[in-house]
């Protein structure tokens, strides 16, 4: 079980999944108030034996969780640099992603969409306003998008919320016009869309769950409808070939005139828990690379829009130098060209969305 690799290097507890049920009833075995073989999801070394107690399952009712702003209180501002409570950076509707990429890890939420109400996220955004002020901010949900239902009613319960510019990430499957402008009309102002690959081939072998002409027709409803949008594209995939390359490259050109601009980076790297890694460490030999080689060593994000800060920060991907797949040195140049690409691509949006939004100069004609 992969709970066992941090006992091995001297933890004694983990929680298995979703900790907030379990981690209270934990607390309270360590007090001597329960028997630790009594908390669900929970594995344990005890005398040098490792214990796996059963698992407890997903969280269902999301609602009935205590809501994260009111331990805001158990944090110094000082540690962030203020002299004041800070409101989250961002807030999540739901948990868990029903689509299956083999690149992504998400053990703890998994794959069974769970979502709040909207009533209780409409609720949670009216204090946030009310206490802080709080006009802007972020879903950090795994796909945002997920049931039309759900998003027409926390839509609505968020316009009535009042005037708030929000962002998200959705798969771009989950999006159609009326779904787009529900949200644009509850204050959503851009959208991160996950499209991974440009080559139909490739998205397939990865699956994806979109084609490129649904993609496109996505960023072009966006824009037509205001909604800034990020498209994420990655590049090293197992058994890549220069023609699956070439292929995401002509689409970042399709695409660019649509879109808002590009994720940072974006060579892969075989996580843990992903199918990527189950299938391909072995025969790569980067098993448990994690723990034997020294960490990725990634750069902080751009301080300021300028061209030297985007193309440093977007360009460089030091995942590319550590070659987990082997790609021969062709393919890796071809890889640099394709991140120089989608810097160089995004550079040109922003230049382009500020001028638009830039005011003139008194005298300026």
């Amino acid at each position: 079980m992969a709970c066992d690799e941090p006992l091995a290097h001297g933890f004694r507890f983990v929680i298995r999944g979703e900790g907030e049920e379990a981690l209270p009833e934990l607390a309270d075995a360590v007090d001597g108030r329960r028997a630790f073989g009594e908390v669900c999801a929970l594995s344990w070394s005890e005398r040098g034996m490792v214990r796996h107690n059963p698992s407890r399952g997903f969280l269902l009712d999301l609602d009935a969780l205590a809501p994260p702003s009111g331990a805001l209180d158990l944090f110094d501002p000082a540690w962030y640099g203020s002299a004041r409570a800070l409101p989250p950076a961002g807030l999540l509707s739901s948990r868990g992603c029903p689509a299956a990429c083999t690149f992504c890890s998400n053990n703890v939420t998994g794959r069974r969409f769970r979502y709040r109400s909207a009533a209780s996220v409409a609720a949670e955004v009216a204090l946030l306003r009310e206490r802080f002020g709080l006009r802007a901010f972020s879903f950090f949900d795994d796909s945002f998008a997920v049931g039309h239902r759900r998003v027409d009613e926390l839509c609505e319960a968020l316009a009535a919320v009042g005037p708030t510019h929000w962002t998200c990430t959705a798969h771009p499957a989950h999006l159609d016009p009326p779904t787009l402008k529900e949200m644009k009309a509850a204050g959503c102002g851009g959208i991160d869309i996950g499209m991974e690959s440009g080559d139909p081939g490739m998205l397939l072998r990865i699956g994806k769950g979109v084609t490129v002409e649904r993609v496109l027709d996505v960023l072009g409803w966006c824009r037509d409808l205001g909604l800034h949008t990020v498209l994420n594209l990655m590049f090293g995939w197992p058994d890549e070939t220069d023609e699956e390359l070439d292929a995401t490259l002509e689409f970042m050109r399709r695409a660019a005139p649509l879109a808002g601009g590009f994720n940072a980076r974006g060579v892969l790297v075989p996580y843990p828990g992903t199918e990527i890694y189950d299938r391909h460490h072995q025969r790569f030999g980067f098993t448990e690379w994690w723990l034997r080689e020294r960490p990725l060593a990634y750069q902080a994000f751009p301080t300021a829009w300028s061209a030297d800060e985007v193309l440093r920060c977007y360009a460089d991907d030091p995942a590319l130098d550590r070659n987990f797949f082997h790609h021969p040195p062709h393919r890796l140049a071809k890889i640099r060209e394709a991140l120089a690409a989608k810097a160089e691509l995004t550079l040109g949006q922003i230049a382009r969305i500020s001028a638009v939004h830039t005011v003139p100069a008194a005298g300026a004609r």
